[in-house]
């Protein structure tokens, strides 16, 4: 459908925005769960992101820029926001993806409040996908945040935290939407996929594999010898052979992944790393096949989750995330605040059986889809207005902070610009 077009069923291209030139697990997975399930509900998916960046991972939905939204010559059906920890203003050049190009300080309000700006200024339809919100919004950006949800057709976060973070009381509460991994990559179909990982890695068991997933910032301060030597004991322990993940290479998981396959391997561990993995399905296909999960990346919990395979969630840092999600799942057992209480639990969690997700969560998120599909099914109208108020509160915003010039760029030259601050040249001449 286009923009001209409510009420039809599902039809046309809906956009979707968020950091899906990253290579993150987490975030490369948004874009694939939406298209599959927009795809059944009759609508093609377009992934945005900050820099329109090709990831060198199969199965990642190819990104174009954010602002190719504003291209008039091509008709979408709508604007899907999320997911991810992404409703903030925080500078991201910290992430190697985002660094160097001047776009730091842009990149993290732009997948949320450039993309309703977007869904304004083309009058599009606007839903979210549950994303999460880390910390309070600044107090300068308030007024428009709160015009941008109330911009929404459908605003979803995905904990209660995000909600009282972003000071959205009437956001409806969602679980994070990979739980819906299995309905994309039945765990039948990664079989093949598993087998070839094992050959590859030259791993002969594959009935005991403990997927581990180790950030930085989540060993506290604990050398990675130290680290390996606890490890190490679990897994004789417990008749593991640990596959250490490289989930977020964006965080560099990718190299203490190594680090800490070497170090095992000189302990005389049958360890090996998943650290440069092919495709997404490489991850999924492990988890999936995987006897349990140790680790401190969300997403990799909740995709092993998605497949029943028991896990443990090392929440190090506490972020807010954590809690909301084993609150969703019913498990604030599996949820522990180091590697030490972690590798104590190992036991108990290798020991359970194959886990199953609590029956409302499959049922909240097929109707958090179907609210997304109807929101733009009934097209622009019934938030035109609002959008509208989000867009002049946004250009009124710009022009009190640079002036001006800010709003006429494209209207203007750069040497007139330039020249005007401060009209030397024009002062004993004629306006015309």
């Amino acid at each position: 459908m286009t923009a001209d077009a409510p009420g039809s069923e599902g039809s046309g291209e809906v956009l979707i925005s968020g950091m899906f030139d990253m290579l993150n697990f987490g975030d490369l997975m948004f874009p694939v769960v939406a298209a599959h399930e927009l795809g059944q509900r009759g609508y093609r998916v377009q992934a945005l992101s900050p820099t329109g960046a090709k990831v060198a991972l199969k199965q990642a939905l190819p990104t174009r820029p954010l602002w190719s939204a504003l291209d008039p010559d091509r008709q979408f059906a709508g604007m899907l926001i999320g997911g991810g920890y992404l409703v903030h203003t925080h500078r991201m050049d910290s992430l190697r993806e985002y660094r160097g190009q001047g776009i730091g300080a842009a990149v993290a309000p732009a997948v949320w409040l450039g993309s309703t700006l977007a869904a304004a200024l083309r009058d599009l339809p606007l839903a979210w996908n549950a994303p999460g919100v880390p910390h309070p919004l600044r107090p300068g950006v308030d007024a428009l945040a709160a015009a941008a949800f109330g911009a929404a057709d459908y605003l979803s976060l995905r904990d209660a935290g995000s909600a009282r973070m972003a000071k959205a009381p009437e956001a409806k509460i969602v679980p994070d939407p990979i739980l819906g991994l299995a309905r994309v990559w039945p765990r039948e179909g990664l079989a093949e996929d598993f087998l070839r990982l094992c050959a590859q890695m030259g791993l002969e068991r594959r009935d005991r594999i403990l997927a581990v997933h180790v950030r930085q910032r989540s060993l506290g301060g604990e050398p990675i010898p130290s680290f390996a030597d606890g490890l190490a004991a679990a897994c004789v322990s417990l008749d593991l052979t640990p596959v250490l993940i490289g989930l977020g290479t964006a965080h560099s998981d990718d190299r203490i992944a190594r680090e800490i396959t070497a170090a095992l391997r000189d302990r005389g561990i049958a360890a090996a790393a998943l650290d440069r993995p092919e495709g997404l399905r490489d991850v999924a296909a492990l988890l999936a096949h995987a006897r349990a999960y140790a680790g401190s990346s969300l997403h990799g919990y909740i995709a092993a989750a998605a497949y029943g395979v028991p896990g443990i969630l090392v929440a190090r840092p506490a972020y807010r995330k954590f809690d909301g999600l084993v609150a969703h799942l019913e498990r604030p057992g599996d949820l522990v605040n180091s590697w030490d209480a972690a590798l104590a639990a190992l036991p108990g969690t290798c020991a359970a059986p194959q886990t199953r997700l609590p029956d409302a969560v499959p049922e909240q998120l097929c109707q958090h889809w179907d609210n997304i599909a109807a929101a733009f099914a009934a097209g622009p109208a019934p938030k035109r207005q609002a959008r509208l108020r989000f867009a002049a509160l946004a250009m009124r915003a710009g022009l009190e902070q640079a002036g001006p010039d800010w709003a006429m760029t494209p209207f203007t030259t750069a040497k007139d610009r330039a020249a005007a601050l401060d009209g030397t040249d024009l002062l004993e001449m004629e306006p015309f």
